[in-house]
């Protein structure tokens, strides 16, 4: 993997639009460049899955279920539990979630279920998720529609020992 150096203002840049505890500056990097169609979601997301078997599953992928399942199962619009239940449901039946995304978190729930909130956190920051709903609503936005529609879900396989 090359390095390469940046100047002090370009990695405060970074920082700033890095999501805590999350993000990576190559990341950062990857999700601009993917924003700007420079890198294909799909490809690298599910690249980067199969490189590591037991690894976490990427929020990458967790934010295109987010906007498929809202779009296609919930009409646009579900409650956060429901909405976040029917993600972990197809994403178990597709081979996405292995045993890493089913451990537990402070706060109880699963690394998967937090990895979705903070999924519909990055999706609400780029516009595809209503800022306004009502509070545990996640409703998608004519852009969140427009992106729903352009989805490709990556192939499974990220992980061994998946269950159904």
């Amino acid at each position: 993997m090359p390095t390469i150096r940046v100047e002090q203002d370009v990695f405060a840049g970074l920082q700033q639009l890095a999501r805590p505890f999350v993000d990576s500056p190559s990341m950062v990097i990857r999700r601009l460049l993917e924003e700007r169609g420079v890198l294909d979601k799909a490809a690298t997301a599910h690249k980067r899955a199969r490189q590591a078997p037991d690894a976490l599953t990427p929020q990458s992928i967790y934010e295109q279920y987010l906007l498929l399942v809202l779009a296609k199962e919930f009409n646009g619009q579900g409650h956060k539990r429901d909405v976040t239940h029917a993600i972990v449901k197809r994403m178990m039946k597709d081979g996405h979630i292995g045993a890493a995304d089913q451990e537990l978190v402070s706060t109880g729930e699963t690394k998967a279920e937090n990895t979705i909130t903070w999924a519909r956190n990055a999706l609400k920051q780029r516009g595809h998720i209503n800022r306004a709903a009502p509070r545990g609503i996640w409703q998608l936005t004519g852009e969140g529609k427009i992106a729903a529609g352009n989805v490709v879900l990556p192939k499974a396989g990220h992980a061994s020992g998946l269950t159904a």
